[in-house]
């Protein structure tokens, strides 16, 4: 009877035990699954750069969490406004850490969520890019480009902003201006004006001189008309941020372009003029003749700085002269075949402003041309030989020293001795050979000096 009783009572408190631990775990799963359900994801399941594949959503909050906090500490974010590039300060970006996990798609690729206010962008925007004026509408839109971008999490990264606000901005005004004087206008030059007058420069686009006349049927044209053009949309370029990828000058000082700024062209050996627009803009060449002159400018989506060449460390270098000796240069006269000309060195340097205040100077070249020496042709130097100093020799002891080896006989007279032209001195008659081979050699000395062509002196005939 106590053992029936026994297994009555187990048995009841068994199933009590069962049916109560079956209750609590439905309830559990009631609550968790659905009153309030927790969240797992599956496979190839990312959030930003972290994998949260086959995590719980508790534990997949914790891994992005630490992720996100370990990005606050390293990001580099930067904005990129045309030409200006600032840091981005990311302490005003908060991370939506249950929107990021309600957003988030299993087995897929999601983004961070981030929170940035208007109001933080706007004072940012103002700070950094004066005097620029950014309106309400301008502010919104580059608040949710900041979010979208931020969404990768990436740690390094620039956000370009300027395609955002130009979608919805008309703005377009002349960002260069430069002008040449005394510019003769060629028919070449005209044509050039014509064709490059309202060319655009696409964004991230680059222009070579060689290649657009290439393309465009412009007539004659000589290198002095490339040049000028080319010379004057380089000192256009050079009060932009666009990079110079081939510039050359000429082996003389230039006469119509000023120092510092020519861009010489060359068809026949390639010398070429280049150049890159970085920007996310396109801009529009403007060419006008001005007076005897040229104006040269850029218009487009204005730039944040201003830029501004100077040329300064300017040098002179006196030229050599060289002689040069020719024979058929008349005798006291010299004839200048080059006139020298002084070489010129010059320094090109581009001051970056904000406002009134110069943020950066770079050196942009430096131009030397050479001097040209002087060339002078001088006639040949011929030396006479002084008179009486023939090859015969006359004594005063009574012998004649000749050419021919032979002396003259000795007279017999009151006269000290013959000469060597057979004539007695004292005025005596020489009783020797009148007709000595001295006479001959001192008639053969007296004669002029015969030269070549060349200057070289032509020997007596034997």
């Amino acid at each position: 009877m106590n053992n029936k009783l026994f297994g009555t009572t187990f048995v009841a408190l068994l199933g009590s035990t069962v049916l109560f631990f079956g209750v609590t775990q439905a309830g559990t799963y009631v609550i968790d699954e659905v009153v309030f359900p927790s969240k797992g994801f599956g496979e190839q399941t990312y959030i930003g750069p972290y994998d949260v594949s086959n995590l719980p959503e508790n534990e997949a909050a914790v891994t992005v969490q630490t992720g996100v906090k370990g990005w606050y500490g390293e990001a580099s974010v930067q904005i990129k406004l045309q030409d200006a590039v600032v840091p981005f300060p990311v302490e005003v970006v908060q991370f939506n850490t249950d929107s990021t996990l309600t957003n988030a798609q299993d087995g897929a690729k999601n983004e961070l969520q981030f929170d940035v206010t208007k109001e933080s962008v706007g004072t940012f925007l103002n700070q950094q890019f004066a005097p620029m004026v950014f309106n309400d509408e301008e502010i919104a839109i580059v608040t949710e480009t900041i979010r979208e971008q931020l969404a990768a999490g990436r740690k390094d990264q620039i956000i370009d902003i300027t395609s955002a606000l130009l979608a919805n901005s008309t703005v377009e005004t002349a960002v260069t201006n430069v002008t040449f004087n005394n510019i003769e206008s060629s028919v070449g030059i005209r044509n050039l004006m014509t064709a490059l007058n309202g060319y655009v420069i696409n964004p991230k686009s680059t222009f070579s001189m060689l290649e657009f006349i290439e393309s465009t049927d412009l007539g004659n044209l000589t290198e002095q008309d490339l040049t000028t053009v080319a010379s004057i949309l380089y000192a256009s370029v050079l009060q932009t941020n666009f990079g110079v990828d081939e510039r050359s000058i000429g082996p003389v000082v230039p006469t119509t372009v000023p120092l510092g700024f020519e861009a010489s062209i060359n068809r026949e050996l390639g010398v070429d003029f280049v150049f890159t627009n970085p920007n996310a803009t396109g801009f529009t060449i403007n060419l006008n003749g001005v007076g005897a002159g040229l104006n040269a400018s850029l218009t487009g989506f204005p730039f944040v700085y201003q830029y501004e060449t100077t040329i300064s460390d300017k040098q002179e270098f006196l030229p050599k002269t060289i002689k040069q000796y020719s024979s058929f240069v008349e005798p006291n006269t010299v004839r200048v075949k080059t006139q020298g000309e002084n070489g010129i060195q010059v320094a090109v340097f581009k001051n970056i402003r904000s406002d009134s205040a110069i943020i950066e100077t770079k050196e942009v070249s430096k131009d030397f041309y050479p001097p040209v020496h002087k060339v002078e042709i001088h006639p040949l130097t011929v030396t006479i030989p002084a008179a009486g100093s023939g090859d015969g020799t006359g004594t005063t002891d009574g012998s004649e020293s000749t050419k021919g080896g032979s002396n003259g006989q000795p007279s017999t007279g009151a006269g000290t001795g013959t000469a060597g032209d057979g004539t007695s001195i004292g005025g005596s008659t020489d009783s020797g050979s009148t007709n000595d081979t001295g006479s001959n050699a001192n008639d053969e000395n007296d004669s002029e000096p015969q030269y070549d062509k060349g200057g070289n002196l032509i020997p007596p005939s034997k």
